[in-house]
């Protein structure tokens, strides 16, 4: 799949598409089978570092501080969310919410039907990280994040609470997935560590 003109930051892979965003600016549609693309998504002023799509509307995150929606069919952008003061590192949505992490150390709940911000999770309001947030997940209720300050933070999804903070890693935490029962993520210190929600 040819077609960006630099570093492909980002991509998710669906039934039948892949959605890809690079430094160069712009998302793109592609096949999967056949490696075509069929789209273009021109609108961001910066780097993409962050996508994440469903049937009916792609999200993006970009070094232009800004988050964008996208109509999954026509590839025209539907909404641009800003409130974040720097970079959007991740982003997590479901039918209802996205659920952004930033350089600036914040992680931003926002209303997809309203395009507001309805939360903002810091360390001055929630204790929230002192690092850039590098990645993060969302379930119905809760919400996962991590951090160059070496921890991963557990939140409740509707009232905003942080739950628990968990510090073991030794160096910034670069990655995260979890499910009912589990946390598992991975960090600059060259470690992969399991973390059970049961216990916490």
């Amino acid at each position: 799949m040819v077609g960006h003109s630099h570093t492909v930051r980002c991509l998710q892979v669906g039934i039948g598409v892949v959605v890809s965003g690079s430094y160069d600016h712009t998302l793109k549609k592609w096949r999967l089978d056949s490696g075509e693309c069929l789209a273009t998504l021109r609108g961001h002023l910066a780097a993409v570092l962050s996508v994440q799509f469903d049937c009916s509307k792609i999200v993006s995150g970009s070094c232009d501080n800004t988050i964008k929606v996208w109509s999954f069919d026509t590839g025209e952008c539907l909404s641009t969310l800003s409130g974040h003061n720097n970079a959007v590192t991740c982003i997590h949505f479901d039918h209802s919410r996205i659920v952004s992490g930033s350089l600036d150390t914040q992680i931003k709940v926002w209303d997809i039907k309203s395009e507001r911000c309805i939360q903002t999770l810091d360390w001055a309001s929630a204790e929230g990280h002192t690092g850039v947030v590098r990645c993060l997940q969302a379930d119905t209720w809760r919400i996962v994040s991590a951090a160059d300050d070496k921890t991963l933070k557990v939140w409740s999804l509707e009232s905003g609470k942080r739950l628990v903070t968990l510090r073991e890693h030794t160096d910034g935490v670069t990655c995260l997935q979890f499910n009912d029962l589990k946390i598992v993520s991975g960090s600059y210190d060259k470690t992969v560590k399991m973390w059970d929600f049961t216990k916490s």
